[in-house]
């Protein structure tokens, strides 16, 4: 075998945001400020949680992020691609929701 065949997950190694695609479609977006191998491997785990939702997921994405830049990186996607299985969607203002001062 070469090196050569292998691939390159250093990345998951670090912190950052993570996508988790079922048949093409963007069903989860993570965020991890340490290794996010862990957490995508929690996220595959038969042992979860009753209270947490099992999520089927076939391809993975990561993206390596500064520390400073994951919020901003991980709302960003959240409100482009509003995936099924996140629960912290960001809130769209309206009027009622508008601080008064």
């Amino acid at each position: 075998m070469k090196l050569e065949d292998f691939a390159d997950i250093s990345d998951c190694l670090r912190g950052g945001i993570f996508v988790l695609l079922y048949r093409g479609e963007v069903v989860y977006v993570g965020k991890a400020s340490r290794a996010m191998l862990g957490t995508i491997s929690n996220l595959r785990s038969k042992n979860l949680p009753s209270w947490m939702p099992r999520i089927t997921f076939d391809q993975v994405l990561i993206r390596a992020v500064h520390p400073d830049q994951i919020e901003t990186v991980y709302t960003g996607l959240l409100a482009e691609h509003r995936p099924r299985h996140n629960r912290d969607f960001v809130p769209t203002l309206t009027r009622t929701m508008e601080r008064r001062i």
